[in-house]
């Protein structure tokens, strides 16, 4: 690897392990990343190999420059321009900065894959941080690092598909299904310290899907997952907490998270009827929510939808969800119909991480998470790479 790619990767490295504990450090390091980047564009377009580069990944730069093109109509015609200028480029630009970052520069598999498994070590460090905060703080709901609890909630719901993944293919070394092995009990304490329903709701869809294509092979994959089962059965149905917070995710009436969300997606329905071309502008839903689309019974100050799909129909209306929908079904059918034709536990781990991302995104707002934007974008383009590298190998 070139220094400036080393350079790059290691304040990618920084900056995913710290951006949740430190704003500062992270956008520091980030800062350093796209430096890099922007130098190294420089040099492969002097040097003539940056049209090769972007061959191995077109496909998936042609559908996320598909979706972007689509949210441009949302700032030319936004009820705040200036807003919206600055939401596309710090939701659409900087924040898949490393998807680019990785795809194009970043082809060392180990360095991918020590990178991948320094970011797991400090995720199970943030989960048994936000345990900590319930176990010694008295805390209602761990949050870890970052803010919320929903955060790490967003995250844990995309990487635990990943790492069950690991644990479960013979693909994996014994090495790295040891640290997955690690890595999935620190993750159960952080879902149970985090007690976010969605995650929990989200999990309960995706994992039995991957497990059942393992269930079929292997005996052991079998009694690790009743074992799993059994014990997460145990410990909900010990715990009066824990057993009415899991009944609560039915309660739509007295529970007032759950109340309010269905209200806000009554006034999106209403926002949508009314701007339904381009929508509202990037970054311009609270403020319009909040001239007189806010239901009077809402409870709670609601900053946004609480569904990834809403917020961006809202916003940028029936293009701009054309645009992200397109991109998601192209990641879900080419993964799927990837990993049908060739067993790749890769694209099975993109497909059932990108299918838990969609499903969390269903409760909460992910693509307004800065930190887990950017992590997953890596994600994704990591795992990409390091199949992009296996399979040129074989």
């Amino acid at each position: 690897m070139m220094t400036l790619e080393k350079v790059m990767a290691i304040a990618i490295c920084i900056a995913l392990c710290l951006q949740r504990l430190s704003m500062a450090i992270g956008s520091i390091c980030w800062g350093i990343a796209i430096v890099c980047f922007l130098g190294l564009l420089y040099m492969a377009y002097e040097k003539g190999d940056l049209k090769e580069r972007v061959q191995n990944f077109k496909p998936y730069y042609k559908v996320i420059g598909f979706m972007i093109i689509c949210y441009i109509p949302a700032v030319i015609f936004s009820v705040d321009i200036k807003t919206s200028i600055k939401a596309f480029f710090e939701m659409w630009i900087y924040r898949l900065m490393p998807f680019y970052m990785v795809t194009l520069f970043l082809q060392n598999k180990n360095w991918l894959q020590k990178i991948i498994m320094i970011f797991i070590v400090a995720t199970c460090l943030d989960c048994l941080v936000a345990a900590g905060q319930v176990l010694f703080l008295d805390a209602y709901r761990g949050w870890g690092f970052g803010g919320h609890s929903l955060n790490l909630a967003s995250l844990l719901s995309v990487m635990v598909p990943f790492l069950t993944i690991i644990l479960f293919d013979d693909a994996f070394s014994a090495k790295i299904k040891k640290i997955a092995q690690i890595a999935l009990f620190c993750a159960v304490i952080g879902l149970i310290a985090g007690k976010s329903r969605g995650a929990w709701l989200t999990l309960a869809i995706v994992l039995p899907l991957v497990a059942a294509h393992y269930i079929k092979q292997s005996k052991k994959a079998l009694a690790i997952s009743l074992a799993v089962v059994l014990l997460i059965g145990f410990g909900f149905a010990a715990s009066p907490q824990y057993k009415q917070r899991l009944i609560s995710i039915s309660n739509t009436t007295t529970d007032t998270s759950n109340a309010d969300r269905i209200r806000i997606w009554k006034s999106c329905g209403k926002m949508i009827s009314d701007y339904p071309i381009t929508g509202v502008g990037l970054g311009n839903f609270s403020k319009v929510y909040n001239s007189g689309y806010r239901l009077k019974e809402t409870v709670q100050d609601l900053p946004h939808s609480h569904n990834n799909i809403l917020q961006i129909w809202v916003e940028t209306g029936t293009i701009g969800v054309i645009g992200f929908l397109s991109m998601s079904f192209f990641i879900l059918f080419r993964n799927f119909k990837e990993w049908w034709k060739s067993n790749n536990p890769y694209n099975l781990i993109i497909w059932s991480s990108w299918l838990a991302f969609m499903i969390f995104g269903m409760f909460d707002l992910i693509i307004d998470h800065s930190a887990m934007t950017k992590a997953w974008w890596f994600l994704l383009a990591g795992i990409l790479s390091v199949n992009e590298i296996r399979a040129n190998k074989c």
